[in-house]
């Protein structure tokens, strides 16, 4: 595994530990903030880690978790600019992508604003990330 790789998977152990907490605490209001901080970086680190697993993504470029709360033909124009291959190529690449729009939705909304009233749209964003990591991680294999 290359270090690049072993970089993303250290990052996404803590995600994954921000969200058992987050979980365990029976308060996932109390981490909002948090977990959508880590949803974004998690997301990011995902779709880095099949890109670069691929070999499709430029050396030395990054993707930014920005992008995915951006419209479908803005994002496919940023991820365009940093693939080696057309987008359509990279397997199950719009399923990624439209996991990783859901859970980055409202993001600021979520991290900058009032208080959630109900946990619901978290536990959305939850399933995304995780549903987004179970596609990439099984395509490979791969266990942390």
């Amino acid at each position: 595994m290359s270090m690049k790789i072993e970089k993303h998977l250290e990052i996404l152990r803590e995600v994954d530990e921000t969200i058992a907490q987050a979980l365990s605490s029976g308060s996932l209001l109390s981490y909002q903030r948090r977990i959508m901080a880590m949803l974004s970086l998690g997301i990011q680190q995902l779709v880095e880690i099949h890109f670069r697993r691929l070999q499709v993504i430029r050396p030395g470029t990054q993707i930014k978790h920005e992008w995915f709360g951006m419209g479908s033909r803005n994002l496919r124009t940023k991820l365009a600019s940093v693939l080696t291959t057309d987008i359509g190529k990279v397997p199950n690449i719009w399923e990624i992508i439209e996991l990783a729009q859901s859970a980055e939705a409202e993001r600021n909304d979520i991290i900058y604003g009032s208080p959630l009233a109900d946990d619901r749209k978290i536990r959305e964003k939850i399933d995304a990330y995780l549903e987004m990591k179970k596609i990439i991680m099984e395509s490979y294999g791969t266990r942390y």
